[in-house]
């Protein structure tokens, strides 16, 4: 006929347990809502220990190291145990922990099954080519963005990182696995095994919004894969948004203490238009130097890295068509990076005289 089925041929899994979604919602209920306490303590209470903001005993501001930070660790191991829950989560839910009627297409409707035997039936597909469209499971699409961002920040983030990097304290480290932990849980096991999302369709043909028999119709109708498609690209666009200004900082870091400071003023002043100060107020001393970037993105914003990072998890929602699960992440995530960001404003306000007042710390 008029398909061609790209099969994986695996067996159906049951059908996840009520209950088992019972303490999915619970768990994304708590997530949700400890977004405001994450929130309101680090913006009024206390700025979060990390990078430049480590207090150290000859701190000029007069904060201390505090004991209960606990030991620190180096920031390329630190950086790994954040985020590699999310990327075993991901892992672990695709190969043990899926219902393949979620998380893959049915390779028939309900009339043309009937002709075929359970053990034939029971076959998932990754994608499904018509003549006129190509359909793939939006639940697997999504995962695999997940996947990706999240191998890019347990693995090759950390290997890129600075060797001077400043030591994670180990309450950042435990107050960040758990959340990502938390997190791996709640989207991964929500696109295996809680709700299917229908299908994302390329193509002009309709019958990719008809053909099955899906738990959701959300994936069936123009408007939904329409959504799709632009949090696709908006999870693209704040994803290059992050890795560029991630790039241009660890630049800045790594070949500015390289070199004398008249040296490091005139290479980076016309390729990125940097001044060089360090972490105690303006002589060149210190191992760890900063400077202020001036490349397109940091123009306008502080921390265009937090900004693209807000708008990478926008397009994830929004490629789900706003799922209570990713609506959660995306509201912690902003909740969690806006105090980081207007810290790291008030920062370079406090160290540079220069810093370009009209910055703002994303937006």
């Amino acid at each position: 006929g008029n398909a061609i089925l790209y099969s994986l041929g695996i067996r159906m899994a049951s059908p996840v347990h009520h209950g088992t979604m019972e303490f999915h919602r619970w768990v994304s209920n708590i997530f949700l809502v400890s977004s405001l306490p994450t929130y309101t303590i680090t913006r009024f209470v206390i700025v979060a220990p990390f990078g430049r903001h480590v207090p150290t005993s000859s701190s000029p501001n007069g904060i201390n190291y505090r004991w209960w930070y606990g030991p620190t660790l180096p920031a390329h191991f630190s950086w790994f145990l954040f985020e590699c829950p999310n990327l075993l989560w991901s892992i672990y839910c695709y190969f043990q922990c899926y219902d393949a009627d979620i998380l893959f297409l049915n390779l028939f409707d309900d009339e043309s099954a009937s002709q075929y035997s359970n053990e034939i039936e029971n076959i998932g597909a990754i994608f499904v080519q018509r003549k006129d469209s190509i359909s793939i499971s939006k639940n697997l699409v999504l995962l695999l963005l997940f996947t990706l961002h999240y191998f890019n920040r347990a693995v090759i983030y950390p290997l890129r990182m600075n060797s001077n990097s400043h030591e994670v304290p180990l309450i950042v480290i435990i107050s960040a696995m758990t959340v990502t932990t938390v997190n791996g849980y709640l989207q991964c096991f929500y696109l295996c095994k809680g709700v299917s999302l229908g299908e994302l369709t390329v193509g002009v043909g309709l019958d990719g919004y008809t053909r099955n028999n899906r738990s959701t119709a959300s994936g069936k109708s123009w408007g939904g894969n329409l959504l799709s498609w632009l949090g696709i690209v908006t999870f693209f666009t704040g994803m290059g948004i992050n890795l560029h200004s991630d790039g241009v900082l660890r630049k800045l870091r790594r070949y500015g203490p390289s070199m004398k400071p008249t040296t490091q003023l005139k290479n980076y002043g016309n390729s990125f238009g940097a001044a060089l100060i360090d972490s105690n107020g303006g002589n060149f001393t210190t191992s760890k130097p900063y400077y202020i970037p001036h490349t397109p993105f940091f123009r306008y914003v502080s921390c265009p890295n937090f900004a693209g990072e807000i708008l990478e998890w926008f397009g994830f929602a929004m490629a789900s068509e706003f799922s209570y699960p990713s609506v959660a992440f995306l509201v912690y995530t902003a909740a969690n990076l806006i105090p980081r960001g207007v810290a790291h404003l008030e920062w370079y306000l406090r160290k540079f005289d220069n810093y370009p007042k009209e910055r703002r710390w994303a937006v």
